[in-house]
């Protein structure tokens, strides 16, 4: 007499039910968690690095898909330099939303490898501008803390540096 256990043909469909349900597990992790079977291109974003504050919401800037790729570049490029950058954006009176000439306030901090901040003073500017003035602090900001960096002595006083 054969025992019902050891009927090879319960042990088939058990073994097969467990491995369909093993390949549909890790066919939605690949899915959902990686997207390799979509072909939608996503909308670029700014880097990690980036914050945006204040009055004026990253989502009001509308930044273009070329903004955004400058302003990565730059964070990209001073990398090695600034470990984030706060960029802080108010409006000169109320706004409902933002336009090439409506003019804003902004000012930038930019995290370092140590405990210094390197911070901008507040500047009105028009949203054409923010971009380009910006990447341009930053460039100004990496050079001056480069140099900041070569007085060791004078450093250890500091725990902000205005440019």
């Amino acid at each position: 007499m054969v025992s019902k256990r050891s009927r090879p043909g319960n042990r088939t469909g058990v073994g097969m039910f467990i491995l369909i349900l093993f390949l549909v597990a890790v066919s939605g992790v690949v899915y959902f968690q990686t997207d390799l079977l979509r072909m939608v291109e996503k909308e670029p974003g700014l880097s990690g690095l980036v914050s945006v504050r204040g009055g004026v919401s990253l989502e009001q800037l509308k930044l273009t898909a070329g903004e955004i790729g400058i302003i990565n570049s730059a964070v990209d490029r001073y990398r090695d330099t600034f470990t984030g950058v706060k960029l802080v954006v108010d409006s000169v009176g109320r706004i409902d939303h933002v336009e090439p000439g409506t003019v804003l306030v902004m000012a930038v901090e930019l995290q370092t490898s140590g405990e210094l901040v390197v911070k901008s003073w507040s500047r009105k500017l028009p949203r054409s501008k923010l971009v380009a003035q910006l990447t341009s602090y930053m460039a100004k900001a990496a050079d001056e803390y480069n140099e900041f960096k070569r007085f060791p002595d004078v450093k250890q006083n500091f725990k902000t540096l205005y440019i």
